[in-house]
């Protein structure tokens, strides 16, 4: 059945109708008599009587024009139908309203599309967890058992050589799960930062430290030009990191072999600006403006790069944008490289610490249901110089903890029998003295909200950093150390 989608009614200064209205009987089957006055009110959806009365009467006050929405029954279809109204004032000589002319146009085939977008979206976002979920998982005992591999110091070139590969690859997919995350924040405009006060140098040696294995791999040069004394920022540290390793990597990634990057720090006022330029394949003009767009790649120069989605630059703008800053992208045209500059907004050297084995053993408990993250993390664990014992769901956990009274349990999110945060719930109360430390998959920040309510101390996502592994063992021994 086609349905009427546009009303046209004149009504008296105080919003009464005091003629018939053709085009509001033929949509709400109303005849003059029911409508006159402001019988048109029976039409409209009870709830939404008095919100239609609030706008008309701010409109009459200002003598302004005034847009309101609502339900209004339409006679064809037997049901209430969203609309938009929209009324004008129309005023004398004096400037005083004589009447209101308007529309109403129904728009609930609009706002159904809107419903179906939006659901959409949500099973988007949640397919995009899931998966990241999934992937984590088999990633975090691959990065586990290189770290074991390099803590045992083997010479043999051959199996130097793989461990950098799993190292390396590891880091690229952990990295892409967390772009892609991102990208689902930002869509539903949930990318928060957790602001703290941090040193530059800090998060452009994180990011250098990251980005290191990709022009390493391609015997690229890189060379910095920073600043000395420590420039200080309020910033999301591993947020920002991100950032820059993402505009680094994008570097490597469209120059060739043997090519150059370098990075450089300046000030301009209280701001810090940061630019980071490559002798690459450079940027198309018709490219350039819309290279921060979400899934955006020059098709002219990708045959060129290592592929990618297409989402680490967009990822970049949101994030810099989120800290008050700007990010900008300059090329003289393809062949002739790219130059990025960053400014933030500055308040006035920290490195990453590796993997280390521990002066004093902690005891640890680590519950995991797939056999090999855990078995990994306790031999790491072990070849630290702590004392770790395993279990594989939710009870053997509470009962290993309960016993072995450790200085740190890591436990998985999603075991059997007991899910980790019932877990942790009964732990928190039962073993005080034990810090507990989420380990899972899900790195959405709802996640880590529940994670932290259930009584977990930290919240890591699989694969785990050597460095949030090491914070965490050295916080653990030093409240050791301190309780002893």
């Amino acid at each position: 059945m086609r349905v009427l989608t546009s009303i046209v009614w004149v009504a008296d200064v105080d919003g009464s109708f005091n003629a018939p209205q053709a085009s509001w009987s033929a949509y709400t089957g109303q005849s003059w008599g029911e409508q006159a006055g402001f019988g048109w009110m029976d039409a409209v959806h009870p709830d939404d009587v008095s919100v239609l009365r609030e706008c008309y009467v701010r409109a009459r006050e200002s003598k302004a024009p005034f847009l309101a929405s609502g339900r209004l029954w339409h006679a064809g279809t037997g049901a209430y139908r969203y609309f938009e109204a929209r009324g004008v004032p129309i005023v004398d000589a004096r400037g005083e309203i004589r009447e209101w002319v308007g529309t109403c146009k129904d728009v609930e085939e609009q706002r159904r599309a809107e419903v179906v977008l939006r659901e959409a979206g949500r099973r988007k976002d949640e397919f995009i967890a899931v998966l990241a979920h999934e992937l984590r998982n088999p990633l975090a005992p691959i990065r586990t058992a290189a770290q074991v591999l390099r803590l045992r110091g083997d010479d043999d070139m051959q199996l130097t050589w793989a461990r950098g590969v799993i190292e390396r690859q590891v880091q690229h997919m952990a990295r892409l799960l967390d772009d892609l995350l991102d990208v689902s924040r930002i869509g539903q405009q949930k990318l928060e930062l957790n602001v703290t006060r941090v040193t530059l140098d800090a998060v452009l040696n994180a990011a250098i430290e990251q980005s290191r294995p990709q022009w390493e791999q391609r015997g690229q040069k890189f060379d910095l030009n920073a600043l000395a004394g420590p420039i200080y920022l309020n910033a999301d540290a591993p947020r920002l990191t991100q950032a820059f390793s993402n505009v680094l990597n994008n570097a490597a990634k469209y120059t060739d072999r043997g090519g150059r990057i370098s990075l450089s720090v300046g000030v301009d006022g209280h701001h810090v600006v940061v630019s980071i330029r490559d002798n690459g394949v450079g940027i198309s003009a018709e490219m350039l403006p819309r290279v921060f767009d979400l899934f955006s790649q020059d098709s002219l120069a990708r045959h060129r790069s290592q592929g990618g989605l297409g989402i680490g630059l967009s990822v970049v703008r949101e994030v810099i944008q989120k800290h008050g800053g700007t990010v900008q992208a300059f090329s003289e045209g393809l062949g002739r490289g790219s130059l990025f500059v960053v400014r933030l907004p500055a308040e006035g050297r920290a490195r990453s610490s590796a993997m280390r084995p521990a002066s004093g053993g902690l005891r640890i408990v680590v519950a995991d249901d797939n056999h090999d993250a855990a078995e990994t993390m306790s031999v790491l664990l072990e070849m630290l110089g702590h004392e770790v014992r395993a279990a594989y769901d939710g009870e053997e956990a509470i009962e290993v903890t309960r016993t072995f009274h450790p200085h740190i349990a890591f436990i998985d999110l999603g075991m059997p029998k007991r899910d980790g945060f019932a877990v942790a719930r009964e732990l928190h109360a039962a073993t005080p003295g034990t810090m507990l430390v989420a380990v899972s998959g899900w790195a959405r920040t709802d996640d880590t909200r529940r994670a932290v309510e259930a009584g977990f101390r930290h919240h890591l996502v699989k694969p785990v950093e050597s460095d949030k592994l090491q914070a965490i063992l050295t916080t653990a021994a030093a409240l050791a150390e301190a309780q002893a």
